[in-house]
């Protein structure tokens, strides 16, 4: 019976540290930025990091620039299909999220480019990012590295993007 309840007491601490890896939510007034995370990327090179944006408010917000002691510099991106050719742009002038709604920032669409990073980013660190929004708000968030996206995040349909 006591080697039923180690391995049950196994399983239980093995399943809360695998759910503490995950990326956890934010808030900000109306706004919760939804599972902020990264994948792995090596020193010098570009990572990336994806999120949900939803704006419980009013009024549209606009995200309009994200800052990071971990790169170089960060831009807003987003990655679409057409005629069967994946293409990137750069989203200078933001992103808005409507009132009452939410933007995905997930594999294939929006996401952030971090450029030239200063660290490698190991499975488990986080990567410290500030968001800026139009209204002068700013939220402060650690995109949690993983090779994969959280559970119930939103995934890329169009395939995996690569950068």
């Amino acid at each position: 019976m006591s080697r039923m309840v180690a391995i049950g007491l196994t399983a239980i601490l093995a399943a809360s540290a695998a759910a503490s890896a995950w990326a956890g939510d934010y808030k900000l007034g109306a706004l919760t930025i939804r599972q902020p995370w990264s994948r792995p990327a090596q020193a010098g090179m570009n990572g990336v990091g994806f999120f949900t944006l939803v704006n419980a408010g009013k009024t549209p917000v606009t995200l309009q620039r994200v800052e990071s002691p971990a790169a170089g510099k960060v831009e807003i991106h987003q990655s679409a299909m057409a005629n069967g050719v994946m293409t990137m742009r750069r989203q200078d002038a933001g992103v808005v999220v409507p009132a009452g709604g939410q933007v995905a920032f997930a594999p294939g669409g929006y996401h952030l480019m971090l450029l030239s990073l200063k660290a490698p980013q190991g499975v488990g660190q986080k990567v410290p990012v500030t968001l800026v929004f139009d209204n002068g708000r700013k939220a402060q968030v650690d995109l949690t590295v993983q090779l994969a996206p959280p559970p119930g995040a939103p995934a890329s349909s169009m395939g995996e993007h690569k950068h």
